[in-house]
This record gives structure tokens, sequence and C-alpha cells, in this order.
């Protein structure tokens, strides 16, 4: 099979709506647009936590935040369970990440990266506990209007990591949220 590269982007607190390759009408993203034109885009999302220290190892393991015992953003992930990355590298694969993990601490290895590049991960291995005891939230009433906007999303079912998928195969398996 011929080696090829694989990039995902995982953007914090972005609203697929609003990016120029899904249709929104005034704003322009036109990096995002080049990489969508020449790579495969989703209809749907999902998290399975909206805090982003849980999100991120639930993502990299594909398991429940209730799974992984990573509860919010003062308790990260440690490099186990194993990663899709761990898996990646398994097969031989040179795996890097650039950018912020939130992760327990710089340990490539550990944390399933041949190579980490400019990581970012929770301060200090401690994470966020004053974030843990706040006040009540301010209201915006601004954000009031994106939700309309935004919609409610949809009904996604779970993706198993019991193996790894390449390829064409991946396209197949993918055709019905594939757009364009």
């Amino acid at each position: 099979m011929k080696p090829s590269n694989l990039l995902f982007i995982l953007s914090d607190e972005h609203n697929k709506r609003v990016t120029g390759c899904y249709g929104h009408p005034m704003i322009r993203t036109p990096n995002f647009d080049r990489l969508a034109e020449r790579g495969t885009r989703f209809t749907s999302a999902y998290t399975n936590c909206p805090i982003c220290v849980p999100a991120r190892a639930s993502f990299a393991t594909g398991r429940y935040v209730h799974e992984v015992r990573c509860w919010d953003n003062a308790i990260a992930y440690e490099g186990k369970p194993a990663s899709w990355g761990h898996r990646l590298m398994e097969q031989g694969h040179h795996v890097a990440s650039i950018g912020k993990l939130h992760y327990k601490a710089s340990d490539p290895g550990k944390n399933g990266f041949s190579e980490e590049i400019l990581p970012l991960h929770i301060v200090n291995g401690d994470g966020d506990l004053l974030g843990l005891i706040r006040d009540e939230l301010p209201r915006r009433p601004g954000s009031a209007r994106l939700g309309p906007e935004a919609g409610r999303g949809a009904d996604v079912p779970r993706l198993s990591t019991s193996k790894v998928v390449r390829g064409p195969s991946l396209r197949r398996r993918t055709e019905s949220g594939v757009v364009g």
C-alpha cells in the first residue's frame, strides 16, 4: 500500500456554519476552503464533552469521558488507554502533533505521538483547578441569536476505534457523511 498523509484539524469552539466551505454567504475562510476542496468534509460532528480537556481525551481514545476518567480541565489524558496515535505508531507511521493537546505533560511517546511541535498542555500537570469553582456565567444576549443559526445538531452513532481504516475503504465507509 502506498504511504499517505492524514491531516486532522481540531478547531476549538468553531461552528462549521461560519466557514466559507460550508456555504456561509459572508464569512471567507480561504485556507479551510482549499483544504476542503481536496479532502473530506463531514456533515455532522459530535463531542463527548463540551469541556476541552475531557473532549480531547475522548477524541484521542475513541472512548466516552467516563471510560477515560478525565472529568474536567483539571484531570488530563496521560497516555492510557491507548490512542489512535499509539495504534498508528505501532504500525510504523510517524505521528506528529502541532499545537494544543491539553494532555498531562509533554511526553510524545506516552501521549501517542512520534513528536510534539509547539505543544500546549495543562499547567504544571495540574490543570485548571480554579476553573472548577466559579461565579455564575455572565449572560450574553448576542449568543441567543447564534442558537437558531447553528441548529440543534444531529444524532451521530459512536465510532469504533478497534481497527484502523485506511484509504478508499474510509471514503466508502463515510460516503453518507461526505459533502461535495
